[in-house]
């Protein structure tokens, strides 16, 4: 598949984008752009100016990953997305990043059915399909936060799929919300079970 690569960025106290960009490297991903949110338009509007972006300058692009300054990636995550990806036709999100409340006891993507409620939306691929429709029935929307609920809301609505994957293939290295300082973390915002950045994600049984 031919993949479109966006980082979100913002002023942190502590910088993690660095670590993210040698992450997604490891992870097979040599073309990234970053988006810096220099305006402070907020996670939602760079987020979607991102995917806005992403499509318009990557016109051959098949998926779309969008992710956060502060993951981290498993090694070889693209060739085992080029070859798990989509668990179904309908699909809005699939996440590699799995948050420790989500995680499953079989391993491979398994749905979420949370709507407004979703969570984790740290490192998303997205089927072009998809982030056309996105763009397109949620651009007029003006926040500033809650991607994630924001997405899930509008896959419920929509009829389209979530997925998620057990174990978790990126993890969160922010503590808490580091753009704000908030150091609280907890199992919405740490994956229980990621398998490691020097892990090679096609260990991963593939998914059935």
């Amino acid at each position: 598949m031919k993949w479109a690569v966006g980082v979100t960025t913002a002023a942190r106290p502590e910088p993690t984008l660095p670590r993210t960009l040698a992450s997604l490297r490891r992870a097979g991903f040599e073309s990234v752009r970053v988006f810096d949110d220099r305006e402070q338009v907020g996670a939602w509007s760079n987020w979607l100016g991102t995917l806005r972006a992403l499509l318009k300058t990557s016109p051959r692009a098949d998926v779309l990953l969008a992710c956060q300054d502060d993951i981290v990636c498993c090694r070889g995550l693209r060739a085992y997305l080029d070859r798990s990806l989509w668990p179904d036709g309908n699909v809005a999100i699939c996440s590699p990043y799995c948050p420790g409340t989500y995680r499953r006891a079989q391993p491979g993507w398994h749905q979420e059915r949370r709507g407004w409620h979703l969570v984790g939306a740290l490192c998303w691929a997205i089927a072009r399909s998809a982030a056309e429709a996105i763009v397109e029935d949620l651009g007029a929307v003006e926040a500033s936060r809650q991607i994630d609920a924001r997405v899930g809301r509008w896959a419920a609505e929509s009829g389209r799929t979530v997925w998620y994957h057990t174990p978790s293939l990126v993890q969160h290295t922010g503590i808490g919300n580091s753009a704000l300082g908030d150091r609280l973390v907890n199992d919405l915002r740490r994956a229980a079970d990621f398998v490691g950045e020097e892990a090679d994600a096609c260990c991963i049984r593939k998914p059935s």
